[in-house]
């Protein structure tokens, strides 16, 4: 008796049909050799002891008559033609082996997964599948509802892999995961999830990425490796009708942790930094620009969504309508969230101190080349030394207008008490007249330089000090006019602190002033002068390396 295994074709569940769907009523199955017309015998019952007639006849049903069951010869591979009572071909198969007994389930270990790669090495279908392991592999589900943070830990502490997929819509804490004193930090989560960041409306974002605890010195890469030219592409379609769409922005968030307190479908990043390719908003042509999301002192501070009834115990930073703020005060946090932008308010709890917008521009460059620099609370600086190796070199700084007849010009804008912006008087270069000092309102010349007319200047003031009592030697540091009214007779031998060069008029408000001639104090006709009211004296500073001393250039006596 042969060794037989079941056919897949036929059996006491088959039902066999002619072509226009009735039942084959005594249809003919004949069982051949594969590919060839010689009869192959095929046996009613896993002992192989009875063999079938060839062909097989079906009952009236068109099902395999005695039992309903084909068995094969073990190791022979057969061809099966089907045909109705008179022999009408109705179908063919071909190349058909016997099934082998099987044990349900099936250890994957046993079966064989031969690669179909030239110098592969054949392995089974266990060792293949775990080559790479999911979280779904030790419990968790994919429905976008149920925790699966718990499972997550588990299968980084016992799988033994270093690198776990979070297929999408798995939901989890990331926080609480990677917080978790047990979780290894040799573990790496390729996160898929897409639903565990901000999913509030205006702010939803899909993360995808590596997430691992990353303990020092460990650091995470992204990595394109090209042997020419290595390209990462942030690229937004614009088909959304979002502005973010219609702007084509595409950002690279430097992001330092995560939310952990607040509404749930805030615990997102923590925002420190943000590059941005950008339309301007006020314009059509795209700008570049660094924004600051969060000063360093709350990043520091790990600053958190402010939120109502949250109890403050010590120094906390929070964001709230876009600003940074630090805790002035302890307490439970009110029903009024912080929105001030300078000082110290209180959102009906606890008093909180304004540190900065949560989001302003560092720096920004527009595709003509244009910079603006230092938007924002913080004061700007611009330093830019020749060499960073060389402490000499010749720096030369140009502003260049394009277009005709365009000028060129340097403002200086400080602030009032108020925080308001200050016009001032400003620098302009300007073809055919030169360089300008104008009027805070660009309507005047105050000085003109130029090549062929040297210096103009639309007025001369002095710095005016007046001093009640002047003594013997008063200080003229910084003064061009000094206004001389002593109570009583004074003489005045000489005047300190001068610089060299310095033009000093002296203005007599009465005539108590002496004015005391001497070799460091030279006055016309080398005799004193006792100036009447409102008489102007003008004295010259000699520098101290010819002469060091002073002497009177003119008087208008009154």
């Amino acid at each position: 008796m042969p060794a037989v295994n079941l056919s897949p074709v036929g059996g006491a569940a088959a039902q066999f049909f002619t072509n226009t769907g009735n039942v084959l009523t005594g249809g003919k199955l004949n069982t051949y050799l594969a590919g060839t017309t010689t009869p192959a015998a095929t046996y009613t019952t896993s002992t192989g002891n009875v063999a079938h007639t060839n062909p097989i006849v079906l009952d009236a049903a068109g099902r395999v008559s005695g039992g309903g069951e084909i068995w094969l010869t073990q190791n022979v591979v057969y061809k099966f033609t089907l045909t109705d009572s008179s022999n009408v071909l109705i179908a063919t198969y071909d190349n058909i082996s016997g099934i082998s007994g099987l044990t349900l389930p099936i250890d994957s270990s046993n079966i064989t997964y031969d690669p179909p790669f030239a110098g592969s090495v054949a392995t089974n279908v266990e060792a293949k599948f775990a080559q790479t392991a999911g979280v779904m592999d030790f419990g968790a589900v994919n429905n976008g509802v149920t925790d699966n943070t718990s499972v997550i830990l588990s299968a980084a502490i016992s799988s033994g892999q270093k690198v776990l997929t979070v297929p999408p819509n798995v939901k989890y804490d990331r926080v609480a995961l990677l917080s978790n004193a047990t979780f290894p930090a040799d573990v790496v989560l390729f996160d898929l999830s897409e639903i565990n960041d901000f999913n509030s409306a205006g702010e939803t974002t899909k993360h995808v990425g590596i997430v691992s605890k990353d303990s020092a010195p460990n650091d995470t890469h992204w990595a394109v490796d090209s042997g020419h030219h290595a390209i990462t592409t942030l690229n937004n379609y614009g088909t959304a009708g979002s502005t973010s769409a219609s702007e084509r922005k595409a950002s690279v968030l430097w992001a330092t942790g995560q939310y952990t307190l607040g509404a749930a479908d805030k615990r997102g990043f923590r925002g420190a930094a943000i590059l941005q390719f950008t339309q301007d908003t006020a314009a059509s042509y795209w700008v570049y620009q660094l924004r600051s999301l969060a000063p360093w002192l709350s990043i520091a501070g790990q600053y958190e969504e402010w939120s109502s009834g949250r109890v403050i115990t010590g120094t906390t930073y929070v964001i709230s309508n876009g600003n940074q703020y630090v805790s002035a005060s302890t307490g439970t946090t009110g029903v009024t969230a912080p929105t001030w932008t300078s000082g110290t308010n209180t959102d009906g709890g606890v008093s909180w101190t304004w540190i900065d917008s949560g989001d302003r521009s560092v720096f920004g460059v527009d595709q003509f080349g244009r910079w603006l620099i230092g938007q924002g609370a913080y004061s700007a600086q611009w330093r830019h030394k020749v060499s960073p190796t060389s402490p000499s070199g010749t720096y030369s700084f140009e502003g260049v207008s394009t277009g005709v007849s365009q000028f060129a010009q340097l403002q200086l804008i400080p602030t009032n008490s108020s925080s308001a912006e200050v016009s001032l008087p400003f620098l302009r270069a300007q073809d055919g007249v030169g360089l300008r000092i104008m009027t805070s309102d660009a309507s005047t010349d105050i000085a003109r330089f130029s090549d062929d007319g040297g210096t103009t200047l639309k007025e001369v003031s002095s710095i005016f000090t007046t001093n009640s009592s002047t003594g013997a030697t008063p200080s003229v540091a910084g003064v061009g006019t000094l206004l001389i009214n002593n109570g009583s007779a004074t003489s005045i031998t000489d005047l300190l602190n001068g610089s060299d060069g310095q033009i000093l008029q002296l203005v007599f408000q009465n005539a108590n002033t002496t004015l005391v001639n001497s070799s460091t104090f030279l006055l016309t006709g080398s005799v004193n002068v006792t100036p009447t009211a409102w008489s102007v004296i003008t004295m010259l500073k000699i520098p101290t390396s010819t002469s060091n001393r002073w002497v009177e250039l003119s008087r208008s006596i009154k």
